[in-house]
């Protein structure tokens, strides 16, 4: 007689471990993207731009102004911090193009 065990393989892959911070994540980006204010600024931006904005677009465009007024800010910053904030609004900006905003 032949004994065999099988054992379920899970979503994760191998190795992976799962971790309460992915999941708290992944919650909290699904309550950003459902939430009233997002979809109403959606829906603006959509009407601005005369094209179809999603709300995971408007949060990249958020990002981006935001990362635009602090670079702006007229505080008396080290010339290395306003090279810090140029760098996060590039990154900003190309993270609106990689969402589908040209």
């Amino acid at each position: 007689m032949k004994k065999e065990m099988t054992l379920p393989v899970s979503s994760l892959g191998c190795g992976r471990e799962s971790s309460g911070r992915s999941s708290w994540l992944a919650s909290f980006k699904a309550f950003c993207l459902g939430c009233a204010p997002v979809l109403f600024l959606s829906a603006f931006y959509s009407r601005l731009l005369e094209m179809r904005v999603t709300p995971r677009q408007t949060l990249h465009l958020l990002h981006a102004q935001c990362a635009f007024f602090v670079l702006l800010f007229p505080l008396p910053f080290s010339p290395w911090v306003r090279l810090l904030f140029l760098l996060w609004f590039v990154l900003s900006v190309r993270g609106c193009r990689r969402a589908g905003l040209r």
